[in-house]
C-alpha cells in the first residue's frame, strides 16, 4: 500500500526523462492509484489492525521499520490514495502543455509515500521521514513553475516557516525518547507537557495555524492540482492526523492549547477569506480555518469529529480547488474573482462540481460539512466559548461560500476572458465530477452508517442541529442575494476589511520581526564573533611568546647546564620505567 508511490516517483525520476508528458503522467497516476486498489484489497474483509516490521533502521529504542495499521489508518489511507488519484489523473489535462511533467509527477508520487509513511508510521522516527519529506516535496511542487519569482520565494517560505516547527518537532521527539526511553507508537504513555506543547507546535506549523500560519497563501503560486493536493490530501493535514494519533498521550495543557488555538484561527482565517479577491486565496483562507475547527475537535478530545471533518474536507475542499483550476484552464488563468462571473452558462460540468463543493463548504445539507461540523458542534456543545466559535465560524463559511459561488458562478462576466470561458476536458472533469459526488454523499453516508467511520459519543442539545441549519442558510441566503450582482456589491472597503485581506497584518508582522531579529542577531554576532577571535588570536600569540622565554632561559651556552637537563630527563624516563607511572 505505501510502496507503488515510491516505486513511481523512483521509476520517473531515473527513466522518466526517455518518456513523453503522457506516460508521465499515466505511470505517476497508475501508482497512487494502485495504492489505493491495494488498500481496498487489504480492508475488504473489514477494518484489521496490527503491525508489520520491515526492518531495523536506526539503533534507537523504537527505531525500526514498522508501519502499523490502527483505528485511523484505514479511512485516511483511503483518502490520501483516493483522493491523490484523482487529483493526478485531472493534473494530466491541467499539465498538459507543461515542459516539467516529470519533476512533478516524481514529486506527487513522493509527496502521497511521504503522507502515506505519516498515516501508518509505528514510531515518531519514521513517522518524522514522513513529516519532512512531505516538507521537501511541497517546497519542489509550489516552486514547480521556478522560473517565476512568486513562486520560487513562496515554495522557500513555506520551507523555512515549516523548520519552525520541525525544530520544535525534533526537541519534542528527543524529550519523548528521554521521558519514555522509546519512541514506539505502541502503548504510548503521558507525555510531558513540555514534550507535548513541542509536538503541538510542530502539527501547528504544518498545518498552518496561527501563528504559523503564513506560508499557505502564498503557497497557492504552485499550480491548482497541487494546491489541491496540499489542502486535501497532504501537507496541511498532517498536524490533525498527528494530533489524532497521539491525543491520549498528549498534556490537557497541549490539547487545551490545540482547540484555543483553532478557533482563533478558524474565526480569522473565516474572516480573511469573506474579503479576498483572489479565487485561490479564498480557498487557502478557507482551509486554515476549517483545519482550525478540525484542531478544536481533536483539543477536546471528540477525535471521530475531528477525523470526521478531515475526511469531509478532503472531498469538498479538493472539488472546490480542481473546479477553480478548471475555471482558470478555461479563462487564461484568470483568477480575479471580480474579472470572473458567468462560469454557470458557459462550463455547466465545472460550475456544478464548483457549486457541490461549495455546499459542503458552507455546511448545508446534505453537504458533508453539515454533518462533520455538526459534529464537532455537538462536542463542543458543554464549552459555550469554543461553541459559539464553531458556529460564527460555520455562519462566515457559509457567507464566503455563497459569495464565492455568487461571483464565480452567476455574477455576469467581468472580463472578455470570462465571456470566452470554455469547459474543461473530459480528462479534468471525470475526477472532479467524482469529487463534487463525494462532497455532497459523504457526510450522509456516514452519518447513516453505510461507510463505518467509528463511533460518535457525543450527545447534541436538540437545539443544536436546527440552530445549525438556520446559521447554514441564512449565511448562504444573505451571501446569495448580496453578490449574486457581482463585484459592485462586494464587502465595502474600510479599516476592518483592510486588516482582514492582510491576514490581521500576522504576516508582515512575523516577516518584519523575523528579519529585524535575524539582522540584530547577525550583527551581534559577527561583533561578537569577531572580537573572540581576535581575543583567541592574541591569546595564543602571547602563549607563544611567554613559553618561547622560557625555552630561551635553557639556551644559555654552558655545558653544564646541558648536562643537567639531559640527567634530569633521564631520571623521569627511569622512574616511569621502574615504577610503572602511566
Amino acid at each position: 500500500m505505501v510502496l507503488p508511490p515510491l516505486g513511481g516517483a523512483i521509476l520517473l525520476a531515473l527513466c522518466g526523462g526517455a518518456l513523453g508528458r503522457r506516460a508521465h503522467g499515466i505511470i505517476g497516476t497508475g501508482a497512487i492509484a494502485l495504492s489505493f486498489a491495494a488498500a481496498i484489497a487489504v480492508l475488504s474483509g473489514g477494518a484489521p489492525t496490527g503491525r508489520a516490521t520491515l526492518g531495523p533502521w536506526l539503533p534507537l529504542p523504537g527505531g525500526d521499520l514498522t508501519l502499523a495499521l490502527d483505528k485511523y489508518g484505514a479511512p485516511l489511507m483511503l483518502m490520501v490514495a483516493g483522493v491523490s488519484a484523482l487529483i493526478a489523473l485531472y493534473s494530466i489535462g491541467y499539465l498538459a502543455h507543461d515542459r516539467g511533467t516529470q519533476r512533478y509527477f516524481a514529486a506527487l508520487d513522493l509527496f502521497v509515500f511521504a503522507m502515506l509513511l505519516i498515516v501508518l508510521a509505528d514510531n515518531l522516527l519514521l513517522l518524522f521521514a514522513g513529516w519532512e519529506l512531505v516538507g521537501l516535496c511541497s517546497y519542489l511542487l509550489i516552486g514547480h513553475w521556478r522560473e517565476r519569482p512568486a513562486a520560487a520565494a513562496a515554495a522557500m517560505k513555506a520551507f523555512v516557516v515549516n523548520r519552525v516547527g520541525d525544530v520544535a518537532f525534533v526537541v519534542g521527539l528527543l524529550a519523548v525518547l528521554v521521558e519514555r526511553g522509546t519512541l514506539s507508537l505502541e502503548g504510548q504513555g503521558a507525555h510531558s507537557a513540555l514534550a507535548s506543547v513541542l509536538l503541538l507546535i510542530g502539527a501547528l506549523a504544518k498545518s498552518a495555524q496561527l501563528p504559523l500560519h503564513i506560508w499557505l497563501p502564498d503557497a497557492m503560486e504552485g499550480p491548482t492540482p497541487v494546491s489541491a493536493l496540499i489542502h486535501a490530501a497532504t501537507m496541511v493535514t498532517a498536524g490533525v492526523v498527528l494530533l489524532l494519533r497521539l491525543g491520549p498521550s498528549l498534556s490537557p495543557e497541549a490539547l487545551g492549547l490545540a482547540s484555543v488555538l483553532g478557533a482563533v484561527t478558524a474565526l480569522g482565517a473565516a474572516a480573511a477569506a469573506l474579503v479576498q479577491t483572489d479565487l485561490k486565496r479564498v480557498l487557502a483562507w478557507s482551509t486554515i480555518s476549517q483545519i482550525g475547527l478540525m484542531f478544536v475537535g481533536a483539543g477536546i478530545g471528540a477525535a471521530f469529529a475531528a477525523l470526521f471533518h478531515l475526511l469531509a474536507h478532503a472531498f469538498f475542499k479538493a472539488a472546490l480547488f480542481l473546479g477553480a483550476g478548471s475555471v482558470m484552464h478555461g479563462t487564461d488563468d484568470e483568477q480575479d474573482l471580480r474579472r470572473l462571473g458567468g462560469i454557470g452558462r458557459r462550463m455547466r460540468w465545472t460550475a456544478a462540481a464548483f457549486a457541490a463543493g461549495a455546499v459542503g463548504l458552507a455546511a448545508l445539507p446534505p453537504g458533508a460539512g453539515f454533518f462533520s461540523k455538526e459534529a464537532i458542534a455537538a462536542a463542543a456543545a458543554d464549552r459555550p466559548l469554543l461553541l459559539a466559535a464553531v458556529l460564527l465560524t460555520a455562519l462566515l463559511s457559509a457567507l464566503y461560500a455563497a459569495r464565492l459561488v455568487a461571483f464565480v458562478v452567476l455574477a455576469p462576466a467581468g472580463s472578455p476572458q470570462a465571456e470566452r470561458a470554455h469547459e474543461s476536458t473530459p480528462v479534468m472533469l471525470v475526477p472532479l465530477a467524482a469529487l463534487g459526488l463525494a462532497a455532497l454523499s459523504f457526510g450522509a453516508l456516514v452519518a447513516l452508517g453505510v461507510i463505518p467511520l467509528g463511533r460518535h459519543d457525543a450527545h447534541a442539545p436538540a437545539w443544536l442541529a436546527p440552530v445549525s441549519v438556520v446559521v447554514a442558510l441564512a449565511g448562504a441566503a444573505f451571501g446569495l442575494v448580496r453578490f449574486r450582482a457581482g463585484p459592485a456589491r462586494d464587502v465595502a472597503a474600510g479599516p476592518l476589511r483592510s486588516a482582514a485581506a492582510s491576514g490581521f497584518g500576522v504576516d508582515a508582522f512575523l516577516v518584519t520581526g523575523g528579519r529585524r531579529t535575524l539582522a540584530t542577531l547577525g550583527i551581534a554576532l559577527e561583533s561578537t564573533a569577531e572580537r573572540t577571535l581576535d581575543a583567541m588570536l592574541d591569546l595564543v600569540a602571547v602563549l607563544v611568546t611567554r613559553a618561547a622565554r622560557l625555552v630561551r632561559r635553557t639556551q644559555n651556552g654552558f655545558v653544564r647546564s646541558y648536562e643537567a637537563l639531559l640527567l634530569a630527563g633521564a631520571a623521569l624516563l627511569l622512574a616511569y620505567w621502574t615504577l610503572g607511572v602511566r
